[in-house]
């Protein structure tokens, strides 16, 4: 709930006036509205979490598929690595390619005619 809360925080701005979904996959942040008995600082967030137009949906871990990959620190290692060798293809693979030149030096002209 504590990062519920934060990022609450710092989207504010952005969600006040809306509806949203919030979509965890902890079964206790979903009871968490319905508790009875609340600590003072869950109190504090209960009144904080009221001010806003929001929807608490329980999604299981395993069925959460996208936000577990996330979760992997050494898989993510291995897509920024291959996030510069994509780039570097792209680049090798425009200056071969006529047509995308041809758009370079369009692109080119255009922004020093302006």
């Amino acid at each position: 709930m504590t990062a519920v809360v934060h990022c609450l925080r710092v989207w504010r701005h952005y969600l006040i006036r809306s509806h949203f979904t919030i979509k965890t996959d902890k079964v206790a942040t979903s009871y968490f509205q319905t508790q009875k008995k609340l600590s003072p600082k869950q109190a504090r967030w209960q009144e904080f979490l009221a001010e806003f137009d929001y929807t608490l949906e329980y999604k299981p871990g395993k069925a959460n598929v996208v936000a577990d990959a996330l979760s992997r620190k050494s898989e993510l290692a291995a897509l920024s690595l291959a996030k510069g060798e994509i780039k570097g293809r792209i680049k090798e693979g425009l200056e071969h390619d006529p047509m995308a030149r041809e758009l370079v030096n369009i692109c080119t002209r255009l922004s020093n005619f302006g």
